[in-house]
């Protein structure tokens, strides 16, 4: 609930005298010298940035998702291997309904008395990945109570892709508890993009961080609020919530990125992040532990699962394979691998050119 002050300047105007609330978030005494040793921002400078959030309009959507959205039917099949294409087949695999979507984001297209659709513009006949299972595509809002921008506000459509609440990330027990953060971990590893080796910053699989105890805060060292998608391609990385998955032009030749990543053909093959395909691809990534090797797994250096070598500072135990990327029937995977689990396991199922589909996606939002 926000906090609506009528009078949002110092000393209040010709009419009134500023309230009681806003003179006391200051430190000075009205009619003393003030004392800039104290003297903290006035309430009229957050109010007026919480203003201007208000009424900044949210970013626009890529051209190739506008000339989806924008066309007679937003479902029907594009010209094979175009731009459109790609990003109607990566929306349908992310669960969307693309008519619903237009219908609510695409000025005069719902019909009168609404459309019957889906509300949240989710494909509930067939949800592919599911991914809009926490990145919901849109959320209506209600009545806003604000004093400035209410107009932009008040029951509109929102695509934040977000359902706002707390999930659970993947955990590894033994970086989850250890006295500190594990040491950097420099990885060689071959782009498979451009066939060239790099050393890279291996990325923390572990998403659970327990330095605020749930006697501190509703969510435990592993929950996480659904991150909004609104604006993602728009913006780039670094991408996740405390930003490790980077993308640097000062390392990008040097140290970049490193993780592993698995689709239909290749398990935990070795990811390089050059690229802000590489970057969302490991995000998605990283919303899980990795797949446990198998067969499909290459000899290329920097893959198979990221075990740390034994000069870490943490103690992964006996078997650090099965600790990183247990099997999925495993009593470690039901634990320890995230509430996204089937999602990634869906994700890492598909096709590459499937799960590039989803990224030129996510690069429209």
């Amino acid at each position: 609930m926000e906090i609506n002050l009528p009078t949002l300047f110092p000393g209040g105007t010709s009419e009134a005298a500023e309230p009681a609330p806003c003179a006391a978030a200051r430190s000075e005494t009205p009619g003393q010298p003030v004392n800039l040793t104290t003297l903290e921002v006035h309430l009229s400078t957050p109010f007026s940035i919480r203003n201007l959030l208000r009424n900044t309009a949210p970013p626009e959507f890529g051209d190739r998702l506008l000339d989806v959205l924008q066309s007679p039917d937003p479902a029907k099949p594009r010209p094979e291997n175009s731009e459109e294409a790609k990003v109607q087949r990566g929306a349908e695999l992310f669960g969307i309904d693309l008519k619903a979507f237009a219908d609510r984001m695409i000025p005069g297209r719902m019909p009168a008395g609404n459309d019957g659709l889906d509300p949240n513009a989710i494909n509930q006949a067939n949800r592919k990945l599911n991914c809009v299972g926490c990145h919901t595509p849109i959320q209506r809002t209600g009545q806003s109570p604000a004093d400035v921008g209410a107009e932009h506000l008040s029951f509109v459509w929102a695509p934040i892709f977000s359902d706002l609440l707390l999930h659970q990330m993947p955990a590894i027990d033994a970086e989850q508890f250890s006295q500190r953060p594990r040491d950097p971990m420099v990885v060689a590893r071959l782009s498979t993009r451009d066939e060239r080796a790099f050393d890279t910053f291996d990325l923390p699989r572990n998403l659970a961080d327990d330095t605020f105890s749930n006697q501190k805060a509703s969510a435990d060292g592993r929950e996480f609020r659904t991150a909004p998608l609104m604006g993602l391609g728009r913006i780039g990385p670094p991408f996740l919530h405390d930003g490790r998955v980077y993308l640097s032009e000062l390392t990008v030749a040097s140290k970049p990125a490193g993780t592993v990543t698995t689709n239909r053909r290749l398990t935990n093959a070795p990811l390089v992040v050059r690229s802000v395909d590489d970057a969302l691809l490991a995000a998605i990534e990283l919303h899980d532990l990795p797949a446990p090797d198998d067969d499909r797994t290459p000899r290329t250096p920097g893959a198979g699962c990221p075990i740390p070598p034994e000069t870490t500072n943490v103690d992964y135990g006996p078997s650090p394979q099965e600790v990183i990327c247990p099997p999925y029937d495993s009593a470690t995977s039901q634990t320890n691998r995230s509430g996204a689990r089937e999602v990634i396991r869906r994700f890492r199922e598909l096709s590459r050119d499937d799960q590039q589909g989803v990224i030129e996606f996510l690069k429209q939002l």
